[in-house]
């Protein structure tokens, strides 16, 4: 799709309401285009702000003089909707005037802070601690310690072979840092419970039964995906589709 379709569904977009297939199509342009992701952080912006406000716009003075001093017989609904509409319509205006020229904001911070961290330990390639071609004895090298039952996942995908593992944190919070080879591409796994964290933003598609939470830092894509109270979050330079398959294809 081309920037005139794409600008069609980012007010759906930005809202979650899309089909899976067309949240994947307008997240890959949004991605490579700078002004339908400029246009598309603005309007998350804006929907943010005035949730967040909370407020009530008052008609201003004057002009509910003016309609409260008319006769009853003219001052009709439609009337009255025009002076409530009004203020509304600059406000919105003035929110637009205020934010051009500002970055694309996260779509959520919760979010965000997890992909961060979970890029961040991705990028930095840390040295293993175990190394293994078997999951499961990898998850046995956690016992004692990690707070919470490691489950060694498999990667169903041909092409997929498993390198070892590592403790490591996200936030605040002990991570089973799992390594896998995906097509030549290294793919990171991070395991770690959700009690503490806020799981949520981010654009989310359905998959084969699973709700995946989508995120990109730093020129990485991050699947995640939550199952119980445990979090599963997958990072690579592999195409968000890829990730989506990975996560709905493993074996937990």
């Amino acid at each position: 799709m081309n920037c005139a379709e794409i600008k069609k569904y980012l007010d759906a977009f930005v809202d979650g309401e899309l089909e899976t297939g067309l949240i994947l199509e307008v997240e890959a342009h949004v991605d490579g285009c700078a002004s339908c992701a400029a246009l598309a952080g603005l309007k998350r912006r804006i929907k943010s702000e005035l949730a967040a406000s909370g407020a009530r716009i008052a008609t201003p003075s004057l002009l509910r003089a003016k309609v409260e001093g008319l006769p009853s017989r003219r001052r009709n609904t439609r009337l009255v909707t025009a002076a409530v509409a009004a203020p509304l319509a600059a406000a919105a205006a003035l929110l637009v005037v205020l934010n051009v020229g500002r970055a694309p904001a996260p779509a959520d911070e919760p979010l965000a802070a997890v992909v961060n961290d979970v890029v961040e330990r991705h990028s930095r390639d840390l040295p293993l601690e175990v190394r293994s071609t078997d999951p499961a004895a990898a998850a046995s090298w956690f016992r004692g310690k990690v707070d919470f039952p490691v489950r060694a996942p498999k990667l169903k995908l041909a092409g997929a072979s498993f390198e070892g593992a590592r403790l490591s944190n996200v936030q605040s919070a002990q991570a089973a840092h799992m390594v896998y080879n995906v097509d030549g591409h290294r793919v990171t796994l991070m395991i770690f419970p959700v009690e503490h964290l806020q799981i949520r933003g981010g654009t989310v598609v359905r998959a084969a039964g699973h709700e995946v939470l989508l995120g990109r830092h730093n020129g990485y894509n991050v699947a995640v995906t939550v199952d119980g109270d445990m979090a599963y979050a997958v990072s690579s330079d592999l195409p968000k589709e890829r990730l989506v398959s990975l996560l709905t294809d493993m074996s937990i």
